[in-house]
């Protein structure tokens, strides 16, 4: 065989994965994980049966996220971010002030009203003494987005005339925990059916009503909110 041919057979050498080689990974090591997750809990997933169902081995996962907690924390967090980025409102032609609210909780109920992430409160929640930092940033990463979101909706409202509202900012807490957060609590807990149906919008609907009826302008004073 002649140099140039052995040169030509000799096995080239692998480079280092790219960006997008790096990010495509931990992309499918998150799915992988969060499936697993959200079926049998933080601790009945173990990173075997990560790896496993990513198709990596054990080192790879520890070395890209150093822990299986790390992997849950990443897990939950990408979820929240995919989904609210996907959500974000940008602007509503609604003409008065229940029907803007009542779009941006269609949008998040929608979404968090499925088993999917009934499942994922379920585990959440169960975690959220053991990791308490996991538990803040679900709360400033998700809760938070969502309340700013209200709160520029209401802020609006307020500077019309529609409302009367002496901090925009608590009366969006208090609409977020009223009208979405609790009814996801009640699915994670299977009060109710992980489910946004017509039910379920009656009940949103009932809420928005009780919420603005605190909150519109009246002649001896203003909301508290």
């Amino acid at each position: 065989m002649s140099d140039d041919e052995k040169k030509r057979r000799r096995p080239r050498k692998m480079g280092r994965p790219t960006t997008e080689d790096a990010l495509r990974l931990t992309s499918h090591i998150l799915k992988s994980a969060r499936e697993l997750f959200f079926e049998h809990g933080f601790d009945g997933a173990s990173a075997d049966m990560i790896a496993e169902q990513a198709r990596i081995s054990k080192r790879t996962l520890y070395a890209r996220f150093g822990s299986k907690a790390r992997v849950f924390e990443a897990v939950i967090l990408d979820e929240i971010d995919t989904q609210l980025r996907a959500l974000e409102p940008s602007g509503s032609d609604e003409p008065d002030i229940g029907s803007r609210l009542g779009v941006i909780a269609d949008r998040l109920l929608e979404w968090l009203l499925t088993p999917r992430i009934a499942s994922m409160e379920r585990v959440v929640i169960a975690q959220a003494v053991r990791f308490p930092a996991l538990a803040a940033n679900i709360h400033d990463f998700g809760y938070q987005r969502a309340v700013q979101w209200v709160a520029s909706i209401l802020a609006h409202a307020d500077a019309k005339g529609e409302l009367s509202l002496a901090d925009p900012v608590f009366a969006a807490e208090q609409f977020v925990t009223l009208v979405v957060v609790a009814p996801m609590r009640r699915a994670a807990l299977g009060l109710s059916p992980p489910a946004y149906d017509e039910a379920a919008r009656d009940r949103i609907s009932r809420g928005i009503d009780l919420f603005l009826d605190g909150c519109r302008p009246r002649q001896e004073d203003g909301c508290s909110a």
